[in-house]
């Protein structure tokens, strides 16, 4: 042996930090699969989703008479310009119908007007039909020709409007 072999095997005895190797890392945490914890909040927030969507379409078809009647009275206030005292009808008319779908248990029908519009006040946290608007319209079948101021019909369709923006649909006083 040469006095270099015995010199290096002197130096490997001698210095043990020589052996070592470098430290090996554990391999990076995997992403998927997912814990538990990340499962059940997807499920939750899934669920969540879901409700809200279901709860969002049953409210709009729930309502969709309330659009429909608004839709409608946009429609009369263009369709009678000239005819007052058809537009009015029309309008009651309206009512009826809204009311009849929104209350089917109630019989508005066949009632008079003044009565119809107190019976559709107590649907309503607030009323919206005075008397005075009430004893105008109640008045008007029995007049010979009936002439209707404009600003009836702008009230009319005013508190028609407010009501069925307003108006409860299962109100227990109803």
């Amino acid at each position: 042996m040469s006095a270099l072999d015995t010199n290096s095997q002197d130096v490997s005895i001698q210095d043990p930090l020589a052996q070592l190797r470098d430290i090996h890392l554990p391999d990076p945490i995997s992403w998927w699969p997912p814990a538990i914890g990340w499962w059940l909040l997807v499920a939750l927030l899934g669920a969540a989703i879901i409700y809200g969507l279901r709860w969002f379409l049953n409210q709009r078809a729930y309502n969709c008479y309330r659009t429909e009647a608004l839709r409608s009275l946009d429609q009369l206030k263009t369709s009678f310009i000239n005819d007052r005292l058809r537009h009015c009808q029309e309008i009651l008319g309206l009512l009826r119908r809204t009311a009849k779908t929104a209350y089917p248990q109630l019989s508005l029908e066949s009632e008079p007007t003044p009565s119809m519009l107190s019976r559709l006040n107590q649907c309503c946290a607030n009323p919206v039909f005075n008397e005075n608007l009430q004893q105008r319209l109640g008045d008007l079948p029995y007049q010979e020709n009936p002439e209707i101021p404009p600003s009836l019909l702008q009230e009319l369709d005013e508190t028609t409007r407010k009501w069925l923006k307003k108006h409860r649909r299962k109100a227990p006083s109803c």
